[in-house]
């Protein structure tokens, strides 16, 4: 009998349904997680079925072309930044670098919330050069990140207890909401500024006759105009006096509904990961997308190496190595690890943009002219991989060297590819910049340098905006060659 238990409890854990690390690829997304593939399926479908719903309700064109996204759920958010800090709040972010772009949830329903919020971000900001008021930005997110979906209809913009609670607090000034001035907000306002813009975007939405102004409202800050003053010319004259309407509004909130016949079929593979995943898969999604960030570089090798060590001979394992060396520790040997992934996947696109970074990283004079011969095959292999696009940008000084219509075509193609990446934007601006298109520089920052949360690139971005604007080329390249405000760079640091 005994024995007989020991064999029932083998058949579990050896069940294909067991959770384990695997990774559910779909049209527009790869899922990683260590759950049941049938779990997995459910949310890559779930995730295709949100993609269509926001596809319905925002005129955001999404590259087709663009790669998919890759998206981590995990236990604890902890074990997704495995070099650096979380708060214990945190549920999920969104990371979109000149490195790579991804998601990152935990496996809860207020994970999942989060996850749909980031990617209704992501998708919002698919289409290039699109800028959209701060508040709605962030109100739109919240807006339909509430979606319930069922197999004839689908039910969001939700009531929002955790919204509401806020709300019942001291309100910001509006014009300090619909404005541009969300990033000099102080941290004790950015909850306010969520609720009320949360409440805001959904009276838009819902109330009568509000969908209409919304849209005067949108197109008139995607051609330019200030958001406080588009608000005021197609919304109301003196937004102060919004209070009274949305608190009423509050009082007796609606949701939307959308009846359909059924989801649209989604298209799904679950393979299982190996082996090695459960120690590395996190190691190498930080790596893969952060590069060398780390607090303490020698901490972090050490613990790629000793996780890596249990798995040799491994792919994935070999490559997380390959990467930790590359950024902290010995570049000969990420060469060689990367050399010996070549020679058994030549035509990897990632393995040749990989093997082209590390050249780079050991040599940059000496060995680009080889660099540049591995980007152009990774692009040909992988023709929708931005990042290759990106190494092989910046091959070149494109802030002062000459860039010519072929170099110009490569950063516009990557920056189609990935307007989400802030990095990618500024790119975007300086090749403007250089053929003198100095209106469509300041453009294209305008998403960056007014985006919600702020950070270093949203400094520079509008730094950069205000030299494209005056028609300064000189100065436009002098600030970029600064980078960030020094006291901006030690508030993310700070965060």
């Amino acid at each position: 009998m005994r024995a007989l238990l020991f064999l029932l409890i083998g058949l579990v854990v050896a069940s294909p349904g067991a959770a384990a690390w695997r990774v559910a690829e779909s049209a527009h997304f790869r899922v990683y997680a260590d759950m049941s593939a049938t779990d997995l399926r459910r949310r890559a479908e779930l995730l295709e079925d949100y993609r269509t719903l926001l596809g319905k309700f925002t005129t955001a064109q999404v590259d087709e072309a663009a790669p998919k996204l890759d998206i981590y759920i995990v236990d604890t958010m902890s074990s997704a930044v495995p070099f650096g800090k979380v708060g214990p709040d945190v549920a999920g972010f969104y990371n979109a670098g000149d490195r790579g772009i991804a998601a990152f949830a935990t496996k809860g329903e207020f994970g999942q919330k989060v996850l749909l919020h980031e990617y209704a971000h992501h998708h919002m900001f698919a289409s290039t050069g699109q800028s959209y008021p701060a508040w709605y930005v962030e109100g739109f997110a919240e807006y339909f990140m509430t979606a319930t979906f069922f197999p004839t209809r689908v039910d969001f913009g939700l009531f929002d207890a955790g919204r509401a609670y806020s709300l019942s607090q001291q309100w910001l000034n509006w014009d300090r909401v619909i404005g541009r001035e969300t990033a000099k907000l102080r941290s004790a306002d950015v909850l306010m500024f969520y609720a009320q813009s949360w409440l805001l975007t959904h009276y838009m939405f819902r109330a009568p006759g509000m969908s209409e102004k919304l849209n005067a409202n949108l197109r008139a800050v995607a051609g330019g105009t200030d958001p406080l003053s588009a608000f005021k010319a197609n919304v109301l004259p003196e937004p102060r006096e919004l209070n009274g309407p949305l608190k009423a509004y509050m009082s007796r909130m609606t949701f939307s509904r959308l009846t359909r016949k059924g989801p649209e079929t989604a298209m799904v593979t679950v393979r299982d990961l190996p082996a090695s995943a459960g120690d590395v898969i996190m190691l190498h999604a930080w790596l893969d997308n952060r590069g060398g960030e780390a607090p303490d570089p020698k901490a972090a090798l050490a613990r790629v190496r000793g996780a890596t060590a249990r798995h040799q001979g491994d792919v994935l394992a070999t490559r997380t190595l390959a990467l930790a060396e590359m950024y902290w520790g010995d570049k000969a040997r990420a060469n060689s690890l990367l050399d010996g992934l070549l020679a058994a996947s030549p035509g990897d696109s990632d393995l040749l943009r990989l093997k082209a970074e590390a050249l780079l990283a050991a040599d940059a004079r000496a060995n680009r002219g080889e660099a540049r011969r591995l980007l152009v095959r990774a692009a040909k292999a992988a023709p929708a991989d931005w990042r290759a696009l990106h190494l092989y940008v910046h091959t070149s000084d494109i802030e002062r060297g000459p860039v010519d219509d072929n170099l110009f075509n490569v950063v516009q193609r990557m920056w189609e590819l990935a307007p989400q990446a802030s990095g990618i934007v500024i790119d975007m601006a300086t090749v403007l910049v250089r053929k003198g298109r100095m209106a469509d520089a300041a453009k294209v920052l305008e998403p960056v340098a007014f985006a919600p949360h702020g950070d270093g690139y949203a400094a520079l971005a509008r730094s950069l905006r205000e030299a494209a604007l005056a028609g300064d080329a000189a100065a436009f390249v002098k600030r970029l060659e600064e980078g960030p405000p020094k006291e901006v760079q030690e508030t993310a640091e700070a965060k």
